[in-house]
């Protein structure tokens, strides 16, 4: 019988141990990225379930978990994902893909995992129509209030009576810091802005893990570079990004500032128009849509990433853009060019007036590279990265000054806007600046994917896959 062993970090140690037996608990950890946090919402899983009593009829301890996240794209690329790294199917279960469920089986216990997203008001309401014994809330500070409140009254209902009934049950979560605006701040980290007429419910726990740049920094010995993880990983970041994600400070609001604060026209924009070099490809973003943008650029030998031009339309599909707007573009200015275009991931969903999609109409006629991550996060780091780079060759960054609706949108018309509803999320706002923005955005974030895949491949090592069996050691 292989026996698995992990050691979580001290934080997540007491978090994963941590209940209150025969009752409702509700436990919330946050950390920076690459703390052991998400593994460890999955091992206070595996203890939970192993604290279940033995059923009277047949003496196996079962239980049922729900896992949701917000977003099915972020359920699929990172939970489930996550998840599947430590319980592989055939060694700690059986998966089913038909239902994204998994049921877990070591020893004696026997745990149904069954994952969801919240995209929509019909999967908020399956979710909240099972019947668990636990929840997990993964990135919990994207989740709104009532969800939370009517999630912890779906848990403690199975096993049902006959079968033993529930020994112990409750909700966790892990997450980064989100913003001071958020809900879950005054809940979990300033009681004394909480409403007169609210209090902490007592059976809430909260944890929280040391920066990743203090001597304390836990998980470190299993990151790539040890402690040089979190420094390497803070070049380039705004301070605000790391405050939140790395030093595990709740954010201030954002709502009206800029999205890009370190671009700066001195250094950014060129003051002469910059030369196209035919050896180099030539790399298109684009964000699709009756308001519709593309920006064109390529990447140099050193590095550095140049804006060419841009094209920003209005009430132009994607048929006739390409007909009437970039094909004479490129044989005007780009003649005989090695071209690629790197759209919206969403475009293979969004249709055209002839029932095409964005996808499959600039398929007919280019090359076209599609990231399937979505998320805005994956999008501003790396203008983030360029616009704080400097190469051999110069800026990191430089913007031919023809290129005006992009530099204006760059310097302060692409800004930060609260989200409706319970959880105010800090996110850009969708104006008239958002697409030549976005284009931009989805350039450059094929050009650093490129330099980051051209590491790995230098770097690259064997990994070490943890062996599984039907038995867990948590210590």
């Amino acid at each position: 019988m292989t026996i698995l062993e992990y050691t979580p970090p001290p934080t997540v140690r007491d978090f994963i141990k941590h209940h209150r037996a025969g009752e409702l608990f509700a436990d919330w950890i946050v950390g920076p990225v690459g703390s052991g946090k998400t593994t460890g919402i999955f091992f206070k899983l595996v203890y939970m379930a192993s604290k279940q009593e033995k059923s009277p009829i047949d003496g196996i301890r079962r239980s049922r978990c729900v896992v949701v996240r917000s977003t099915l794209p972020q359920l699929k690329d990172t939970t489930i994902k996550s998840f599947n790294y430590w319980f592989k199917e055939g060694q700690a279960g059986d998966w089913k893909a038909t239902t994204n469920t998994f049921t877990l089986k070591f020893g004696d216990v026997e745990c149904e995992v069954l994952f969801r997203a919240l995209d929509t008001p019909e999967d908020v309401t399956r979710v909240l129509s099972l019947e668990v014994t636990f929840a997990i809330i993964d990135e919990f500070v994207d989740t709104p209030k009532e969800i939370v409140e009517a999630l912890s009254a779906r848990c403690g209902r199975y096993p049902p009576a006959i079968d033993g009934g529930a020994t112990n049950w409750g909700l966790w979560g892990a997450s980064n810091p989100g913003n001071e605006t958020n809900w879950w701040y005054p809940m979990l980290e300033d009681h004394e802005a909480l409403p007169e007429d609210q209090a902490v419910p007592d059976n809430w726990m909260y944890f929280k893990q040391p920066s990743g740049l203090s001597p304390e920094a836990e998980n470190i010995d299993n990151l790539p570079g040890k402690q040089a993880y979190y420094t390497n990983l803070i070049k380039g970041k705004t301070n605000h990004w790391i405050k939140q994600f790395v030093e595990v400070q709740w954010g201030y609001s954002l709502n009206g500032k800029p999205v890009f604060p370190m671009f700066t026209k001195d250094l950014h924009v060129s003051k002469n128009p910059l030369r196209y070099d035919p050896t180099l490809p030539l790399v298109a973003g684009y964000d699709p849509g009756m308001q519709s943008a593309v920006i064109l650029g390529q990447q140099d030998k050193w590095g550095s990433v140049r804006i060419l031009t841009e094209l920003v339309l209005e009430d132009y599909s994607t048929d006739r853009m390409i007909s009437e707007q970039l094909k004479p573009l490129l044989a005007r200015k780009f003649p005989g060019c090695d071209f690629l275009i790197v759209p919206d991931p969403a475009s293979g969903n969004r249709s055209q007036a002839s029932n095409t999609s964005v996808m499959k109409e600039l398929k007919k006629h280019f090359e076209v590279k599609v990231d399937t991550n979505n998320a805005i996060e994956s999008r501003l780091a790396p203008a983030q990265y360029y616009m704080m780079r400097r190469t051999s060759g110069g800026e990191g960054l430089q913007i031919d000054p023809s290129c005006v609706r992009l530099i204006r949108a760059l310097t302060g018309g692409y800004k930060y806007t609260l989200t409706k509803g319970d959880v105010k999320k800090e996110v850009p706002d969708k104006n008239m600046h958002s697409h030549p923005a976005d284009a931009f955005t989805y350039l450059v974030r094929y050009f650093r994917s490129g330099e980051e895949m051209a590491g790995k491949k230098v770097g690259r090592t064997m990994p070490v896959v943890p062996k599984f069996g039907n038995s867990y050691n948590i210590r």
